[in-house]
């Protein structure tokens, strides 16, 4: 189930190489992956880019440059985004303030006005 706001509380784990965060699309419908610009992360007063960071949609993953390619993936509204964010070190046991600036772009929103950008803050924990 997804919570309701973008960064979602399960699914913020560390992991090889690195942690990831899972993403809710903002937006009220779905979006066509090449429409996405990234997502810059923040944990801890920690930037992390959003070039470095690998999305995975459903069964496919990909880094931002590869998802500006013309494909037929779509971000489903009700299917979460997994980020992989690289780190030399895992993230502590306990709590984190996690921040995520998300850039997207509209189909029918004109080119000079775009893109929009969502930015959210929370605080998550990791577990184990």
């Amino acid at each position: 189930m997804l919570d309701t706001p973008m960064i979602q509380t399960g699914g913020f784990k560390n992991a090889p190489g690195g942690f990831e965060i899972r993403l809710r699309l903002p937006y009220y419908r779905g979006l066509w992956a090449n429409l996405l610009e990234g997502a810059t992360i923040e944990v801890d007063g920690e930037a992390f880019d959003a070039a470095s960071i690998r999305w995975t949609i459903g069964d496919a993953s990909f880094t931002i440059a590869d998802l500006q390619e013309p494909t037929d993936l779509r971000w489903p509204v009700d299917v979460p985004a997994v980020l992989r964010v690289p780190r030399d070190e895992p993230l502590s046991i306990g709590f984190h303030d996690v921040q995520v600036e998300l850039g997207l772009r509209m189909s029918y929103i004109p080119e000079e006005l775009q893109p929009s950008y969502w930015t959210e803050q929370r605080k998550l924990v990791i577990t184990r």
